[in-house]
């Protein structure tokens, strides 16, 4: 029988059906239900019920007061700061105002003296307790000037306290502790001597609060209540369990008189007790899904799946998922742990981190907010953004613009670091969820923040409306209520004024705290789900606790408090010890009466901060004082958890093995149509083709080729404050053909001074999305500009006008027809050159040279390769490689023309030679580095590479010749696909 059931039968033979007058006063709401359906099991026919009622319940409406919501508690403890320190700042009392309260509630439910605690607190206190010798003639320094505003506070807080009360007390109201006080210092009147309250049953409490206990005492004293305790001989006749340390107290102190009662639970009934080791937190949902599932119906009992850690309710809902709809929800879905509150919070975090821009316009200097674009992009990646998206694509069709990704993809390859509220509002194609989010907030105005947010309401709402999700629906409706709350409470132009985003934003978390969900089910379910302070005298068959941990189960030893430890010891206050004694008691309690016991904790180190991976103390306890105890009648077991199925295991490439991809038909098609290039008409151009880069990869790894172009997997593009190298090296390029086009192919001198003007041009389009006048980027700038001026200098002093540069940036092409084993194919040959310019030597011939810029490091040796066979071995190679490529195209080209036009100038191909080779920027002084790879007259250099490139085509297209990762390791460290091939 459970405890509840033993109280409704012994009410029920003391009264039977005449309970007009007779108050049950039990520790929570749900226990108020369950006593009820018990008590209406005692007749056979219907009777008026006897108030029954949670506790809290009982103190608020026996003492005649109405409870102060949280913000207009806040705003009245400020207003009695203003008249103690006219210069208390509004954003200043917040930072301590909550703890405050809170200490507050704890004095007045302890019944604590307050001229007592805060005089303790004073200096001279201090100087007492410390007990200073000091010499004759000197007097004490105590007080610096942090020392003494500390103790200030503390001379201002009874002042405070006592003001706040008489407030509240005027108009009506108190906060919860303040109404415990209020009906311990009026029982009397209120409760003993009022005949509505003919008979009080308190029915299973464990450690009392001063103010429950001179309620209790008073009652039972003058035989007008009754205590009903639920307690165990297990913990109460052993003075090292902490389970039930008040309880040993009340029942020496005989001042309950009889105790009601205690039975031999814990170590006289047969309990079976799982301790079951998960790897993460979340994965508790899942097997205690399972762990219901197989005993569900086995025998009728009831089960309760209790959390240590509540905000894993989510999780365990819906790992029960639809095949579990027997089962009560007694907890609340907390309103903090929802998407609407991350989707809240990164909307501040937005707001807050907001950077000012400064732009120069005709009337003078302007700042521009713009918002950073991490903010942006977890906003626009969130859940409810992603489901607006998705609502309106299946409303309107997949014709309907997703901008959102477009938004999301412009951000990334534009590299747009900062935005502003008009190019984001623009980038949205004036959305209207684009018009609510990205609206910069005045600081100074709450009211049209919280108006801002009723139209993030609305737009959302017509999501959740189409999608019928009941969860987030009515989280929108609660949150809606809040601001409806909070909206009342500022529209007082003196609170209006005091409220800027910040405290808005405390405010507005501090009622979001407290907001939960409330489920409605059947009380009498098979399943009931719950925290371990909803368990309070409900007993159940079966139970799975999670969060078993250290840490949660007890929680860790901390209190908010303004108040130090030897304070509280001093005039009574709980500490951390008394809680954890509590959280023993509920813990054992729940485990006299079931049978079936699951204890999950978590294993990892990093699941809960300060457990540790480590079991709850109260495993230890079972495993080495209660099982002993039990005398066998209680068994302890350790099943192991397996994820999957052992047949359905692979095994993993060891780093060494070889790893190859064969040549399907659909692999060689695909080669086949992007080595052949495809002109795109719109564009003028054609794509596509054998680039140095691919040539480059396909020679060093095949892998790296196959994963690159064949399945085309690239990096996730990603957004970067601070310029990259590849960024770097395109802003040196740009401005170079900026100088080359503008300047020097037109016959103008580019001095110092033109470099560093194009040289910031560049750089300001090219980063103006970012922070640009301070950190690395001002560095790099610094780096940038010397070195171009530099290679400005030195190409000026080497070779004076005998320098020409006839082209810049262009790309270059050829066919060669190939035979394969997929049969004859004209594959595209193409590179982009950087700079083509013509050199008059000494002896009055021409010299044409192919550039490549390279602004990270390369040596000669980098470039200088004499030997063919050494350039298409050597993976190592690469930069040579690309030079010997670039050479042949500019060759080819002069062959089949006859020589070179470039623009209106044309450069006859007789006895002109080609070479290629490097600018370095982290080798100016090297000069240019030349390729000297020599293969004879311009026809043999063609004719020779063309044979080699039909020979590595050839072996592409090879259906034998599987792509396999490279054998030198050393190409693999910077590779972005080492992680996939087991590098």
């Amino acid at each position: 029988m459970s405890f509840l059931s033993e109280v409704a039968q012994h009410i029920f033979q003391r009264h039977q059906t005449q309970m007009d007058n007779v108050w049950v006063i039990v520790p929570t709401r749900r226990a108020v239900s369950v006593f009820q359906q018990h008590l209406s099991e005692q007749a056979d026919t219907p009777f008026l019920s006897p108030h029954v009622l949670a506790v809290d319940d009982f103190i608020t409406q026996s003492a005649g007061v109405l409870l102060i919501d949280p913000v207009s508690l806040l705003f009245e403890l400020y207003e009695v700061f203003k008249e103690i320190d006219a210069s208390l700042e509004f954003g200043r009392f917040l930072n301590w105002a909550s703890v405050l309260l809170t200490d507050f509630d704890r004095i007045d439910q302890y019944l604590i003296s307050p001229s007592e605690l805060f005089s303790y607190l004073t200096a001279a206190k201090a100087l007492e307790r410390w007990k200073l010798e000091i010499p004759d003639g000197r007097t004490a320094k105590l007080e610096t000037a942090g020392t003494q505003r500390y103790f200030k506070l503390f001379e201002n807080l009874e002042t405070a306290y006592q003001a706040l009360h008489e407030r509240l007390l005027a108009k009506g109201w108190a906060y919860r502790g303040m109404a415990y006080r209020l009906l311990a210092e009026q029982i009397e009147e209120k409760v003993r001597d009022n005949p509505a309250y003919e008979q009080l049953y308190f029915v299973g409490f464990n450690a009392l609060s001063k103010s429950e206990e001179q309620i209790v005492k008073t009652l039972v004293k003058a035989q007008k209540a009754e205590m009903l305790w639920d307690t165990d001989a297990y913990y109460m006749q052993s003075r090292r369990q902490e389970a039930g340390k008040m309880l040993r107290t009340y029942k020496a102190e005989g001042w309950s008189g009889p105790w009601t009662w205690e039975q031999n639970l814990l170590t006289n009934t047969p309990k079976n007790i799982q301790v079951i080791g998960v790897p993460n937190a979340s994965m508790q949902a899942k097997v205690a899904s399972q762990l219901y599932r197989q005993k569900a119906g086995s025998d009728g009992g009831t089960t309760a799946l209790v959390l240590g850690d509540e905000t894993l309710l989510l999780p365990v809902l819906y790992s029960l998922g639809g095949l579990v709809t027997d089962l009560n929800v007694t907890m609340g879905l907390s309103l903090q742990n929802s998407h609407l509150y991350t989707l809240v919070d990164a909307l501040f975090e937005m707001q807050r981190t907001v950077v000012g821009f400064q732009k120069k316009d005709g009337s003078g200097t302007v700042f521009i907010p713009k918002f950073h674009y991490r903010h942006v992009v977890k906003i626009l990646n969130h859940p409810f953004v992603r489901q607006y998206e998705r609502v309106k694509i299946n409303t309107l069709g997949d014709t309907v613009p997703r901008v959102i990704q477009k938004t999301l993809s412009n951000i990334t390859t534009d590299n747009l670091v900062y935005l502003d509220e008009r190019q984001l509002i623009q980038m949205g194609e004036n959305d209207p969820l684009f018009e609510v989010l990205f609206r910069q907030w005045p600081d100074d105005k709450p009211l049209v923040v919280i108006r801002q947010f009723y139209a993030l309401i609305d737009v959302l709402k017509e999501v959740y409306a189409e999608q019928q999700d009941a969860i987030e629906a009515e989280y929108l409706y609660l949150f809606q209520n809040l601001l409806r709350q909070l909206e009342t409470t500022l529209e007082r132009e003196d609170r209006n004024e005091l409220v800027d985003i910040r405290s808005l934003k405390q405010f507005l978390y501090e009622l979001i705290r407290q907001t939960s969900i409330p489920f409605e089910s059947e009380g009498g379910s098979a399943l009931q789900v719950m925290g371990m302070l909803e368990t309070r005298a409900l007993d159940f068959d079966r139970l799975i606790i999670l969060s078993v941990n250290e840490g949660i189960l007890p929680q860790s030893r901390k209190l908010n408090s303004l108040l130090p430890f030897d304070a509280c010891m001093a005039v009574g206050l709980p500490t951390y010890q008394d809680q954890e004694s509590v959280m023993s008691y509920h813990f054992y309690r729940l485990l006299q009466r079931a049978k079936e016991v699951s204890l999950l904790y978590v294993t990892s180190a990093d699941a809960y901060g300060t457990s540790k991976g480590e079991k709850s103390r109260f495993i230890r306890q079972l495993e080495h004082e209660l099982v002993p105890a039990s005398k066998g009648m209680v068994t302890i077991s350790y099943p192991t958890v397996r994820f999957g199925q052992e047949a359905e295991k692979k095994p993993v490439l060891d780093s060494d093995d070889s790893l190859e991809i064969p040549k399907s038909e659909a692999i060689l098609e695909k080669l086949r149509k992007e080595l052949a290039g495809q002109f795109n008409p719109s564009k003028n151009r054609t794509y596509g083709g054998l680039y140095p880069t691919l040539l480059n990869n396909f020679l060093s790894c095949s892998l790296k080729y196959y994963f690159s172009r064949v399945i085309s997997m690239q990096e996730d593009e990603d957004v970067s404050d601070e310029m990259d190298a590849a960024e770097f090296g395109q802003w040196i390029h740009n401005t170079l053909e900026m100088l080359d086009q503008q300047y020097r192919m037109v016959g103008q001198e580019v001095s110092a001074e033109t470099v560093t003007t194009t040289l910031k041009h560049n750089y300001e389009e090219q980063f103006k999305n970012r922070v640009t006048e301070s950190g690395v980027n001002r560095l790099l700038y610094r780096i940038g500009e010397d070195l171009m001026v530099r290679f400005n200098t030195l190409q000026t002093e080497t070779y004076g006008t005998n320098l020409e540069v006839l082209q810049t940036e262009e790309e270059w092409d050829t066919s060669l027809d190939v035979d394969t084993a997929i049969g004859p194919l004209r594959v595209r040959i193409a590179g982009k050159i950087d700079r083509v310019e013509r050199l008059r030597q000494a002896d009055g011939s021409t010299l044409i040279r192919v550039a490549d810029y390279k602004t990270g490091k390369v040596e000669a040796r980098d470039a200088d390769v004499k030997s063919i066979d050494l350039l298409l071995t050597d993976s190592q190679k690469d930069k040579a490689r690309q030079l010997w490529l670039y050479q042949y195209l500019v060759y080819k080209k002069m062959l089949q023309n006859r020589g070179l036009q470039f623009d209106k100038q044309w450069i006859d191909g007789t006895d002109t030679r080609v070479v290629a080779g490097f600018y370095s920027f982290r080798n100016l002084e090297g000069g240019f580095l030349e390729n000297k790879l020599y293969l004879g007259s311009p026809e043999e250099f063609v004719r020779q590479t063309e044979n080699h490139l039909r020979k590595i085509i050839a072996d592409l297209f090879d259906p034998d010749q599987p792509f396999r990762k490279t054998t030198e390791k050393k190409i693999c460290e910077w590779c972005e696909y080492r992680k996939l091939c087991g590098r």
